[in-house]
């Protein structure tokens, strides 16, 4: 395993945690909103 290969393995990586992480969010948010409509 060349060092090429290992800077793509990086950049998948940190680009899927940043997607997952952004849609983790996304989920929270769009959650804690419908729990306040519920309330009202």
């Amino acid at each position: 395993m060349d060092k090429f290969s290992g800077y793509v393995i990086v950049s998948y990586v940190v680009t899927f945690a940043v997607l997952f992480g952004y849609l983790g969010w996304l989920w929270l948010r769009l959650r804690q909103e419908q729990r306040e409509q519920g309330r009202k």
